[in-house]
């Protein structure tokens, strides 16, 4: 809490510059739970603490059905960058992400934010930012704005509670992943002041039948090699089924690593999951990707997209065999004979 009371006076020599204009605040592409309610958070803090007006800004889309119902339950404005006239903006606070990772739409716009805060392992672009505060130890975004809202002398309003305690819980799997004290001490900051009825409706909303649909294809096409859970599902209907998959993949008895990968929108989609104390994840899936494409993440989870609008059907299958052979040899598991997770079903990983 020292720490953010240090910084939250950085913050407000920073904004002082910015007068009558407003601050775009931008999420990661195809927002998270966290990006969003760490960005809905700083909305709150920059007008309370400081009088100064934002608008929440994203590129992507918004798939999955939990934060939908986060956006629609919490009355929370956000705004496509498609329609975001940057000449009217002070400047951009980057959350949840930094320059350089791939997943915003700062680097195409060829700018840089005057404010970054994050949670995953700093990068050297972010060292450009007139305020950046980057904090790796921490489990969730939102802990840190909490921290701030809590250094300011500020109640958040339930809205905002709400938004911020799914955020931390969405980040850590309700503090059990990569949790620090200061998540707990956030979570229990907040508790108090959310509703627990509207956040449990957000994190059960109703699902499409395209949801099952692809989660059925998903776990039927998973194949395991040893310890290694891998699922290629091919064109999918939404995004969010590959990292819920790769979470529930790692959940199988004497699982430690799992990799699921799935094609949408001109993207390979590729989401990693991994208990391992030797290898971390986000190293991993950054040498799968390479420069062809975006990754990063932490030692437990990580997620990448490679661009393959240009490729043929056969191009992109052999992109997606040849991921999964390169995996398996990072992990020194390319000669362990693959079997079917689901039984009666062919197997499709590696060569």
């Amino acid at each position: 809490m020292s720490r953010s009371t240090c910084r939250l006076k950085d913050l407000a020599a920073v904004l002082e510059g910015v007068g009558r204009k407003r601050v775009l605040v931008l999420c990661h592409n195809n927002p998270d739970p966290d990006t969003i309610a760490s960005a809905y958070g700083l909305q709150f803090l920059l007008s309370r603490k400081f009088s100064t007006r934002s608008v929440i800004g994203y590129g992507g889309v918004v798939t999955r059905a939990e934060n939908r119902a986060m956006i629609h339950r919490l009355h929370i404005k956000m705004t496509q960058m498609a329609r975001v006239d940057h000449s009217r903006y002070y400047g951009i606070a980057l959350l949840d992400a930094q320059s350089g990772t791939g997943n915003s739409l700062i680097a195409s716009r060829d700018e840089q934010p005057f404010i970054v805060i994050d949670h995953h392992p700093l990068r050297k672009p972010s060292f450009k930012a007139e305020f950046h505060d980057i904090r790796p130890n921490y489990g969730s975004t939102s802990t840190i704005i909490t921290e701030y809202i809590a250094a300011a002398g500020l109640v958040p309003t339930r809205s905002v509670a709400n938004a911020l305690i799914y955020g931390i819980k969405a980040d850590t799997n309700s503090l059990v992943r990569r949790a620090s004290k200061a998540d707990f001490n956030a979570f229990n900051f907040l508790s108090p002041l959310t509703n627990p009825r509207v956040v449990a409706g957000i994190e059960r909303p109703c699902l499409s039948q395209e949801y099952f649909d692809d989660y059925q294809r998903g776990l039927a096409r998973t194949t395991l090699h040893r310890d290694v859970a891998i699922s290629s599902l091919g064109k999918i209907h939404s995004a969010a089924i590959i990292p819920e998959l790769a979470d529930l993949l790692l959940r199988i008895k004497e699982i430690s690593w799992s990799l699921c990968i799935g094609e949408q929108n001109g993207l390979l989609i590729l989401s990693m999951r991994s208990t391992s104390r030797s290898q971390k994840a986000g190293a991993v899936i950054r040498r799968l990707v390479g420069k062809t494409g975006s990754a990063g993440g932490h030692k437990e989870m990580a997620g990448g997209q490679i661009p393959i609008g240009r490729l043929t059907k056969l191009e992109r299958d052999d992109l997606s065999r040849r991921i999964i052979n390169r995996f398996l040899k990072l992990l020194n598991r390319e000669g362990v004979h693959p079997r079917a997770l689901v039984e009666g079903c062919k197997t499709n990983g590696g060569t």
